[in-house]
C-alpha cells in the first residue's frame, strides 16, 4: 500500500494542528476527589438514583485493582453528566460486578498518566526495520505495555502510515530520550511519523462489567485504556448506548504534549465475551483503539480425540473449559466442518496430554497466549456427550451458552482503527445501520478463528445497511477455515443475509462469503474499489491473485431455497461483478 499526500489536506492540517495547540493554554488537569468514598455513602445512605456534581476529578485506585468498583447491586443508577475521572493509576477504571439493572449514565474517563506513550521518528534504516525515535514532551519513556506491537502514524494527518508491526524488540535510551525499534519488515513509515507503543501499566482494560444482567451503559466516553475499552464477561443484555471511544481533542487535554494523542485505547474498543443474551451496542463510537471497535466471542476448545460419546478436550491456553453440564456445544472439524450440536452429560478432569497430543498442538498455528494450549503439562477433560460423536485431532467444542448470541449493533461508528470495524463470532444477531471507516481489517467480519481459538461459528445473522469505506480488506466477509487451513465446507454459518449494504473505495472483493447454507446476498453496492489500499498479506485471500477486480467472491456456499432473486449486486460502470461459487 502506497501512502500518498495531498497538499491542501497537509495544509489544512496544520491549520487545524496549530489552532488546536493554541487551545491548550486552558489547561485543567483536574482536582483530587474521593469519587468511591461519595458513591458509597450515597448507596449506604438507601439512595438508588445517585448525582455526582459535575467537575473534572482526579481518583486514586487506592490499592485497589480499580479506580471505581461496584459488585451486588441491585436496580441502581449512577448518574456522572458532566463529570470527568481522571485515573491516576494504570490498572482498571471501573469494575461491575454481579449487578443486576445497573446503569451509569454520562461519565467521562481518561489516564494521567497514559497507558502508552508517542515518540517521533528521527533515524530509519534503509530496509526500515530499524527506527530510532525520540520521546515527545508530554509522554512517558516507558516502554512496556504492548510487549511487541507498534503503530506508525502521519503526524499532519493524525492516520496511520502503515500496518501495524509485530514481533518488534525495543531498546530505551534515557540519556537520549529516545528508543530503537527492531522489527521484521518496513512499510511507508518516513522521518516525522509518529510512533505510538504501549507503555508501562498494572492491570488491563479499563471498563469491566463482569457477570451482570441488564447491565446499562449510557453516554459514557473513554479516552484511554491499558488494553479493552469496554470488556464485558459472563453477561446477559447489556445495552451500550451512545457510548464512545476515541482520542482525546488537544483542546480539552489535561496536560500539555508536543503532539497530539494518536491513539485511544491499547486494543479492542468494545469486547464481549462468554455472553449468555448477546450485547447491544446503540449510536456507539470506537475511533483509534489498537484494535477492533466491536467484538463478540466466546473460546473453543481442542479435541484430541473421541471415543464414542466420551471426548478428550484440553482447555484454550491449558485453562479449565467453560464448558459445564447441559450446556449445548458447538462441535467443529479439523477441516472446520461443522456437525449438529450436542448437549453434556458431564465433565471431569482426567490425565495430562499424551507426547502425541503435545506434538500435535505444537504443530498447530496459535498466536499469542493461545499457544500455551501446547503445553504438555496441561490437562485433559472428559467430556460426555448425549450422543456418539466421531472428530479427528485437533477439532473444536465451544458452549453455545456463552459466545454472546442475541447480540445487535445498530447505528455505530467503527473505524478509523488498526484493525476490524466489527468481529462477530455468534449467533442470533443483527448489525445494521453502522458506518465502518478506514479499518485495516475487515468493516464487518463474521468468522471463526482457530489460530485465536475463538468461538464460534454464526447461524441467523442479519448485516444491513452498513457504509464501508476506505477499508483495507474485504468490506464484509463472512467465512471459515479448518484447522488444516482448508475453506471450511458449506454449513459453518447458516441463514446469513447480507442485503442493503454500500461499499465505497475499498478493496476487492468488497464481499466475500464462504462455508455458508440458505445465504441471501441482495442489493448490496460496491463503488470505486481501491485495491492500494490491500496490505501484502492479504493478497492471496478472496480469490485476489485469480481476479483483483472481482468484487464478490463465494466458496462453498448454498443459497437459500426458493429465494427468486439469488444474488444481487451493483457496481460502479468500471467494475466487474464476477462470482465464485462452489456449492
Amino acid at each position: 500500500m502506497k501512502r500518498t499526500k495531498n497538499s491542501n489536506v497537509i495544509v489544512a492540517c496544520m491549520i487545524i494542528l496549530l489552532s488546536a495547540l493554541t487551545a491548550q493554554a486552558q489547561l485543567n488537569p483536574g482536582v483530587d476527589f474521593d469519587l468511591q468514598g461519595f458513591i458509597n455513602q450515597k448507596i449506604t445512605a438507601g439512595e438508588t438514583n445517585i448525582v455526582i456534581p459535575p467537575g473534572r476529578y482526579r481518583v486514586d485506585a487506592n490499592n485497589r485493582t480499580a479506580h471505581l468498583y461496584f459488585e451486588d447491586l441491585n436496580n441502581i443508577t449512577v448518574i456522572a453528566d458532566g463529570v470527568e475521572m481522571i485515573c491516576t493509576e494504570t490498572v482498571q477504571a471501573i469494575q461491575i460486578n454481579n449487578c443486576t439493572n445497573f446503569k451509569l449514565k454520562g461519565l467521562t474517563i481518561d489516564y494521567d498518566p497514559l497507558p502508552f506513550t508517542q515518540a517521533r521518528i528521527v533515524d530509519l534504516s534503509s530496509d526500515k526495520k530499524a527506527i530510532t525515535a525520540e520521546f515527545i514532551d508530554g509522554y512517558s519513556t516507558d516502554v512496556n505495555g504492548d510487549r511487541d506491537k507498534v503503530e506508525i502514524f502521519d503526524p499532519l494527518t493524525g492516520e496511520l502510515s502503515t500496518a501495524t508491526y509485530y514481533g518488534a524488540s525495543y531498546t530505551v535510551d534515557i540519556a537520549k530520550n529516545q528508543v530503537v525499534i527492531s522489527k521484521n519488515s518496513g512499510g511507508d513509515e518516513e522521518i516525522g511519523d509518529i510512533v505510538v507503543l504501549g507503555s508501562e501499566f498494572g492491570r488491563p482494560h479499563a471498563i469491566l462489567p463482569h457477570n451482570c444482567t441488564g447491565l446499562v451503559l449510557e453516554n459514557v466516553t473513554l479516552y484511554a485504556g491499558t488494553s479493552f475499552g469496554y470488556f464485558e464477561t459472563n453477561c446477559r443484555g447489556s445495552k451500550y448506548i451512545n457510548c464512545r471511544v476515541d482520542r482525546r481533542p488537544v483542546a480539552t487535554e489535561v496536560k500539555e504534549r508536543g503532539i497530539r494523542r494518536m491513539r485511544s485505547t491499547n486494543a479492542d474498543a468494545f469486547h464481549s465475551k462468554f455472553a449468555a443474551i448477546g450485547p447491544s451496542y446503540e449510536s456507539c463510537i470506537a475511533r483509534y483503539c489498537g484494535d477492533d471497535g466491536i467484538a463478540i466471542n466466546g473460546h473453543f476448545h481442542v479435541i484430541t480425540e473421541t471415543n464414542g460419546n466420551i471426548l478428550s478436550v484440553v482447555g484454550r491456553e491449558g485453562k479449565t473449559p467453560d464448558l459445564y453440564k447441559d450446556d449445548i456445544v458447538e462441535l467443529v472439524s479439523y477441516t472446520g466442518e461443522r456437525i449438529p450440536d450436542a448437549k453434556i452429560i458431564s465433565i471431569v478432569q482426567e490425565r495430562t496430554l499424551t507426547s502425541a497430543e503435545t506434538t500435535f498442538l505444537q504443530n498447530q498455528t496459535f498466536y499469542g497466549s493461545v499457544s500455551k494450549t501446547a503445553d504438555g503439562t496441561n490437562k485433559i477433560y472428559y467430556v460426555t456427550l448425549d450422543r456418539v460423536v466421531d472428530l479427528p485431532m485437533g477439532s473444536l467444542i465451544n458452549s453455545a451458552n456463552g459466545i454472546g448470541n442475541g447480540f445487535e449493533i445498530k447505528n455505530c461508528i467503527l473505524g478509523p482503527n488498526r484493525s476490524r470495524g466489527i468481529l462477530l463470532q455468534a449467533s442470533n444477531g443483527t448489525v445494521t445501520g453502522n458506518t465502518c471507516i478506514d479499518n485495516w481489517g475487515s468493516g464487518i467480519k463474521v468468522a471463526p478463528e482457530y489460530g485465536w481459538l475463538a468461538a464460534g461459528n454464526s447461524n441467523n445473522v442479519i448485516i444491513s445497511d452498513n457504509v464501508i469505506t476506505g477499508c483495507h480488506d474485504v468490506g464484509i466477509g463472512v467465512y471459515a477455515y479448518g484447522g488444516d487451513g482448508s475453506t471450511a465446507p458449506v454449513g459453518a454459518h447458516s441463514n446469513i443475509t447480507i442485503t442493503g449494504n454500500s461499499i465505497i473505495g475499498s478493496t476487492n472483493p468488497g464481499i466475500a462469503v464462504t462455508s455458508t447454507s440458505n445465504l441471501i446476498v441482495n442489493y448490496n453496492t460496491v463503488n470505486l474499489p481501491n485495491n492500494d489500499l490491500l496490505v501484502p498479506w492479504n493478497l492471496n485471500k478472496f480469490g485476489r491473485k485469480v481476479d483483483p477486480n472481482r468484487e464478490i467472491y463465494m466458496e462453498n456456499v448454498q443459497i437459500k431455497e426458493n429465494y427468486d432473486l439469488l444474488v444481487h449486486f451493483e457496481c460502479n460502470e468500471e467494475s466487474t461483478a464476477t462470482e465464485l461459487i462452489n456449492t
